[in-house]
């Protein structure tokens, strides 16, 4: 793959995964003002941020392939504490065809897979939110009906975090690129868990030409081909002589996707569209402002 970068090609090993464990985020514009959630759905990762700068990171479950959660541009729309859970006609025929008990309302409580809040994003129709769980062990993955599952505590901070009107981004990157404290160019290649076609692979290569000539430093193209194979999710030096290289500090987010123009920007095909039976928590009093649209990356 992107044999136009085999100029790059100057050595031919794959990078080991750092020593310390970094998360990369993904390459979205943020508010500089006030709160910005962002979910990279390929990461099972919520990023929160608060004036521009990354607050914290939370692992998240979301929709499985048959239930994808949906990309787009949200906002905070309620939050409801110790939530009952209204079961999706959908869900009620799936626990039928699975020979358990059809429930129809979850009280509060242990067993409500919504855990101990639900923070609904978007209008209500949609259904879409995140919660806590009764299932600890699936967070993170790729597990859920559509909705965002924290663990208890993670949905507890978040819930007492947030307000009304925030907003959420929800994206698709599965192609990650980053910098160092040193200047290293890192990459980093998730699994493409809904099988989307990659928006952002075409223009990879010329990212990474720009980058080398912008620079005056040479990239190794065989890390980018193994990285894009591999698919790890493991940040890989790009820049480094040494395929082992260490992140310097963290690694802050290389704007490339968020640069394009509007005309030039990677559509990011839609996920599943979101229906009324997610997996909604307390209906909302009235329908809510939620800014649809604008695919991210």
């Amino acid at each position: 793959m992107l044999k136009c970068l085999s100029v790059l090609a100057l050595g031919g090993s794959l990078a080991f995964p750092c020593a310390a464990a970094v998360m990369p985020a993904p390459d979205i514009q943020v508010n500089p003002a006030g709160r910005h959630l962002v979910l990279n759905l390929p990461q099972a990762r919520l990023f929160l941020y608060q004036d521009g700068k990354l607050a914290r990171i939370f692992p998240v479950a979301v929709g499985k392939m048959l239930t994808q959660t949906p990309t787009g541009s949200f906002d905070i729309t309620g939050i409801y504490k110790a939530p009952a859970w209204h079961v999706p006609k959908s869900i009620q025929d799936e626990m039928r065809r699975n020979g358990k008990e059809v429930q129809t309302v979850v009280p509060p409580g242990p067993n409500n897979p919504l855990g101990p809040v639900f923070v609904r994003f978007g209008e209500s129709r949609l259904g879409l939110g995140f919660h806590g769980t009764n299932a600890p062990g699936s967070v993170p993955g790729f597990r859920s009906h559509g909705c965002v599952r924290l663990k208890n505590d993670d949905a507890l901070e978040l819930a007492g975090t947030v307000s009304r009107g925030d907003a959420v981004t929800v994206a698709y990157q599965t192609i990650l690129l980053s910098q160092d404290e040193a200047g290293q160019l890192w990459l980093t290649v998730y699994r493409n868990h809904y099988k989307q076609e990659d928006p952002s692979l075409k223009y990879l290569a010329q990212t990474l030409l720009d980058w080398q000539r912008q620079h005056q430093q040479a990239l190794y193209g065989q890390r980018v081909d193994d990285a894009l194979k591999q698919r790890s999710g493991k940040p890989v030096c790009l820049s480094c002589k040494s395929a082992s290289g260490a992140i310097s500090g963290g690694l802050q987010p290389f704007a490339w996707l968020s640069r394009l123009t509007p005309a030039a920007a990677p559509e990011t095909p839609a996920a599943s569209q979101p229906a009324p039976d997610r997996e909604p928590g307390p209906p909302a009093r009235a329908s809510q402002r939620g800014r649809t649209a604008a695919r991210a990356g």
